[in-house]
């Protein structure tokens, strides 16, 4: 789970952030409002579904988080969208590179003024002190995060990349 917070997260509106692991069937997202995660899911795609239907979806994460903005009296800080895996087939590593660019695309004209973390899943696992292979453990951190099961990897992947961005703005 996130630390307490601490410097100007301690006082004052609560920071806004979003983790993002997108890829060519689905997205998983998650949105941490003060270090404590607001609301998390995956978006499922079919294999040839138009770009409007990838954009509906960034709409209505769009929404949520300028709804999110407006209740808080805050800005979205983070960002932080998985980096895309880099495998053996060619052609699968070329798709998923292109929804992280679409992404990437979509966050950053409409929050141009929140910042971008390509998060390398070493370093939210690290961040967070998982261990570097698996998907037992993410899903058992964002259970944990999240009060609850965790269906897909998908969304754990989202929940730990949005609650290891404290650590690694300090980074970046």
């Amino acid at each position: 789970m996130s630390d307490p917070p601490l410097g100007p997260e301690a006082s004052g509106p609560p920071i806004i952030r979003v983790g993002l692991d997108a890829s060519p069937l689905r997205i998983g997202w998650a949105i941490s409002v003060g270090g404590t995660i607001d609301c998390a899911g995956t978006f499922h795609v079919s294999r040839n579904a138009p770009l409007p239907a990838r954009r509906a979806f960034y709409r209505g994460i769009r929404d949520e988080l300028r709804r999110l903005e407006e209740l808080h009296g805050s800005d979205l800080r983070t960002i932080g969208i998985e980096a895309p895996y880099v495998g053996p087939n060619r052609q699968g590593s070329l798709r998923h590179a292109r929804n992280i660019g679409q992404a990437e695309a979509w966050m950053f004209s409409s929050f141009p003024y929140a910042e971008q973390i390509i998060v390398q899943p070493a370093a939210w696992r690290k961040a967070l002190g998982l261990p570097a292979r698996g998907k037992d453990a993410p899903l058992a951190y964002a259970a944990t995060a999240w009060d609850g099961a965790i269906a897909e990897q998908d969304t754990a992947d989202a929940i730990c990349i949005v609650d290891a961005l404290p650590h690694l703005e300090q980074e970046s």
